[in-house]
């Protein structure tokens, strides 16, 4: 497991009880081959960390903490990169990190927030954040929990869905999207920013994504090898539509196409239509919803003289993309390949069309 993080973030510091400063612990676990890297207050990155000198245990290059300690205004990033492939390299790879806030308990200036925008689809939440000067954002964030108000005043998110698509940065306009998000589910909205003196101000929202609605084609299926090299096979087929993937399938809706004289014209992909459609109507999506497989068996039926031959597809997710802009599909299309499963000759292919749209 690779994993960075702080005890406390932000840190606060009371000024009213003569603090001028305050601490946090970091805590980390790593492969041993992985490398930790440190950027102090004013500082640029520095590294690979002596563990064994910093945390001075017989373990320290897989797992540890140390302390560190911040004035208010003052930040502190560490994080975890891949073995040669650094901070400072021309191509790090960062495994895990983490960016330590230091803040005043009582604020001087409580007013950084001036203007804010937002907009919503089903899969995800843009909000426009803009300060007076530059800030950071301590916290960003959706839930469908209710967060908490620590004793400082400050949110804390309980579970949140989705994170920002891009990094965050100091600048006094934000624009961060959030995603992925459940369709049509109630969310609470949390944004913390701070300047550069430690002053920092709370936005909290509340939003419902939009619902889902989605639509499953299945219009022709391909037949490639009838299971009869003399004559016509005789096939039955079933389709479906779920959640859930192989293991704990959810099934949406299931079709039946009875037992027909099936040709593969020489084995060179005979089309026959099917027709069949998942219309569905605006839903919510619960957690494990997220993802909408298709799938396809059948039975080439041989009599009773030898055995029946069967066919089947993998299980296929269908790409339905999240974010703003993106997540919208029409009339897109996937090819079930169906092969046998009886060691046989018997093998279809079945032609998919979906479509997805989000409605308030």
């Amino acid at each position: 497991m690779t994993d960075v993080n702080a005890t406390t973030n932000p840190i606060v510091v009371d000024q009213a009880a003569g603090d001028t400063n305050g601490s946090t612990t970091i805590k980390y676990e790593k492969e041993e081959s992985e490398e930790l890297w440190e950027r102090m207050p004013g500082s640029s990155w520095s590294g690979p960390i002596n563990l064994f000198a910093r945390v001075q245990t017989a373990d320290a290059d897989t797992k540890g903490n140390f302390p560190v300690n911040l004035k208010p205004g003052q930040t502190y990033e560490v994080g975890i990169f891949a073995k040669g492939h650094g901070p400072v390299t021309t191509d790090p790879i960062r495994k895990s990190y983490i960016k330590v806030f230091c803040v005043w308990k009582e604020p001087e200036n409580r007013q950084l927030i001036t203007d804010e925008k937002n907009a919503v689809g089903g899969t995800w939440y843009w909000r426009q954040t803009h300060t007076k000067i530059p800030t950071d954002i301590i916290t960003i964030g959706v839930s469908r929990i209710k967060p908490t108000i620590d004793s400082n005043g400050i949110p804390r998110l309980q579970s949140p869905d989705g994170a920002p698509t891009a990094p965050l940065v100091n600048t006094n306009n934000h624009e961060v999207e959030i995603n992925p998000l459940l369709a049509g589910n109630h969310y609470f909205f949390v944004v913390v920013v701070t300047d550069a003196f430690g002053n920092w101000e709370v936005k909290q929202d509340e939003f419902t994504t939009f619902r889902r609605k989605l639509t499953v084609q299945f219009p022709t299926v391909h037949i490639y090898n009838d299971g009869d090299p003399g004559s016509y096979g005789e096939g039955e087929f079933w389709f479906r539509v779920y959640f859930g993937g192989q293991r704990n399938q959810n099934v949406i809706q299931d079709f039946h196409l009875p037992t027909q004289d099936i040709d593969d014209w020489g084995e060179t992909d005979r089309p026959y239509p099917v027709g069949f459609a998942h219309v569905g109507s605006l839903a919510v999506v619960n957690p494990g919803q997220e993802k909408v497989w298709v799938s396809s068996w059948g039975v080439e039926h041989d009599g009773i003289f030898e055995p029946d031959e069967r066919a089947r597809s993998r299980d296929q997710a269908l790409g339905l993309p999240a974010g703003r802009n993106v997540e919208t599909v029409s009339n897109a299309s996937v090819t079930l390949d169906c092969v046998t499963t009886s060691k046989d000759d018997f093998h279809y292919g079945v032609d998919v069309r979906y479509s997805v749209e989000y409605v308030p």
